[in-house]
């Protein structure tokens, strides 16, 4: 749970306490709806007891869970009757509360004090601590009208907008099925605050499903160096962004290119090699021992051409160099060196040993043959499906571990997420494109049809905020005004079928220019090598409004179309 609210409500705890026990239970009277009479129960976010005493007085055997000692001791004060069945913890890492299971779980006004990357890790959480057929009622605000721009009153507590079918969509993806929804006022009375319910259960299966797996190994699995949280943070991505390069075999079976995850490791591991504190990324390494992990002085040795070229050793003048076909001879070894370590490392270390700590033992495999990674295609299919939480979950982890093997250096997880969420500059990408472009004489805005200035943007058709991308194919000239406009939406399906010409266009320009670069990068979106010099357009745009209808879907992201009145101003020009 957020510290900064976690301090609130502990320094507040007597003001608070007093302000809910005044008014009566919103969930009362859903109680006997979500919960078989008599059943145990588990408050999380217990507060002042006020719901826990209405569970227990309606004849629940009813227990609690809250992060505020503050609150737990008035909530016994208040409550004599809760004595011992309140316990300090918190979501996402609550432990098992009494050393036991419940058959419904409460959580009200709780998940919004959560981080998103917190919800995946707070999903899992629910469901391990719920008998199968369990109940889980969920309470969040539909509307508040105290939040300020950064998510926080201005008290500074934490409150996340999480929709209703956003928290329903997470929660069915790992095991739960709504079977209830109902809207509010305040408890409190407070003007513009609505709250909406949602009540779920959970639904059966024998067998280890694959999101469970999944959840085991970054969870359970033994962890000697970050390498497992690495490759589940590719397969991620790779599954929500270059879907295509999956092959699946109909023994159930899907294979993932080794140098795809391999690409992907390289530029996770690159910023914390380059950091100038020596950042342990495996147990050996933070006990001072002469081990290194595998491919550490291969890739040290390809970050020190670039080291003085910018910040996070030169990663952005690196990925210029290599998109723009300058590297020489000695850093092209280099490269092929550091890759040919790194696809060691995934060979022999996570895929060798994910899994080792599950009843179903390894999950993954490789073929040597075809040199790819092979899983369950239920794995993958959960890999899609939940994909951005995935990723942000491990980045967190992955942070959090390497505090733990840093203790002697005493770096904290907060030096560390900055180095694994670097990434490349867009703007250094976009403006190799538009050199390009200037360098052919491109004149029309790829949105708007508009004659460019000389002051032209270069758009990411997929916000970099959303996919990190700065491929070729993902850069188009445009218009400033229609940039500035555009913004982080994707464009709507409407106006990419109007544009495709001029998409495509633009590709044939910079494919004329950078045709080693762009071949490889768009081979990624297709899933495979393009076709010769002709006929590739309609099959990569394809796959382009492919990528944007899923993105649009799965992350929630506003379309968007060049407006009216600058669609006037385009026609008169």
């Amino acid at each position: 749970m957020d510290k900064a609210t976690v301090d609130y409500y502990e320094a507040r705890a007597a003001s608070i306490a007093q302000r809910y026990e005044s008014a009566p239970s919103p969930v009362e009277r859903l109680a006997a709806v979500a919960f078989p009479s008599g059943s145990t129960v588990l408050d999380i976010g217990a507060g002042s007891g006020r719901d826990l005493a209405m569970l227990s007085k309606l004849g629940y055997d009813a227990y609690g869970i809250e992060p505020s000692d503050a609150l737990r001791d008035l909530a016994e004060r208040l409550h004599p009757e809760l004595e011992g069945r309140i316990q300090a913890g918190s979501l996402p890492n609550v432990q098992d509360p009494q050393g036991r299971v419940f058959d419904g779980i409460l959580c009200s006004a709780v998940l919004m004090h959560l981080q998103e990357a917190d919800l995946f890790d707070a999903a899992f959480a629910l469901r391990r601590l719920l008998k199968t057929h369990g109940r889980l009622l969920i309470s969040l605000p539909q509307q508040r009208s105290d939040v300020l721009a950064d998510e926080r009153d201005a008290a500074g507590r934490l409150f996340k907008s999480y929709t209703a079918e956003y928290m329903s969509l997470l929660l069915e993806r790992v095991g739960f099925q709504q079977i209830g929804r109902w809207v509010n006022e305040d408890a409190l009375g407070r003007d513009m605050t609505s709250w909406y319910t949602l009540l779920f259960e959970l639904r059966s299966g024998s067998t280890l499903r694959a999101v469970d797996q999944i959840e085991g190994i970054l969870n359970r699995d033994r962890k000697v160096a970050t390498y497992k949280l690495a490759l589940f943070r590719a397969l991620a991505q790779i599954a929500t962004q270059e879907a295509h390069t999956a092959v699946w075999h109909s023994y159930g079976i899907v294979g993932i290119p080794i140098d795809a995850i391999a690409e992907r490791w390289l530029l996770y591991y690159w910023p914390i090699f380059a950091s100038q504190r020596h950042i342990p990324q495996s147990q050996s390494e933070g006990k001072g021992e002469q081990k290194p992990v595998a491919f550490r002085a291969a890739l040290l040795t390809l970050i020190d051409e670039f080291r003085m070229q910018g910040e996070h050793g030169g990663l952005t003048a690196w990925q210029l160099a290599r998109t723009a076909g300058r590297l020489s001879p000695q850093t092209n070894m280099a490269l092929v060196s550091a890759l040919r370590k790194i696809k060691e490392a995934i060979r022999y270390g996570p895929v060798f040993h994910s899994g080792g700590a599950l009843e179903t033992g390894r999950v993954f495999g490789y073929d040597a043959t075809t040199q790819r990674v092979e899983m369950s295609a239920e794995i993958w299919r959960e890999l899609s499906l939940l994909g951005h939480w995935i990723i942000d979950a491990v980045v967190v982890r992955w942070a959090a571990l390497t505090e733990q093997f840093s203790r002697r250096q005493g770096i904290r997880s907060g030096d560390v997420l900055p180095l694994l969420l670097a990434s490349p500059v867009p703007e250094r990408a976009a403006g190799l494109a538009r050199e390009i472009y200037i360098s052919r004489g491109v004149e029309r805005c790829v949105w708007s049809d508009r004659r460019l200035s000389t002051r032209f943007a270069v758009d990411h058709v997929i916000a970099f905020t959303l996919w990190g991308n700065n491929d070729l194919w993902n850069l188009l000239p445009v218009d400033e005004r229609i940039n500035n406009q555009k913004s982080d939406k994707l464009p709507s399906a409407e106006l990419l079928r109007q544009r495709e010409f001029a998409v495509t266009e633009g590709w044939r320009v910079l494919r004329d220019a950078l045709p080693e670069a762009f071949d490889q990068q768009a081979g990624r979106l297709l899933g495979r090598p393009l076709r010769g010099p002709q006929n590739w357009e309609q099959d990569l745009f394809a796959r382009l409004r492919e990528a944007v209808e899923l993105t649009a879907l799965q992350r929630g992201v506003e379309r968007w179309t060049p407006r009216a009145n600058i669609g006037q101003t385009i026609n008169a020009a």
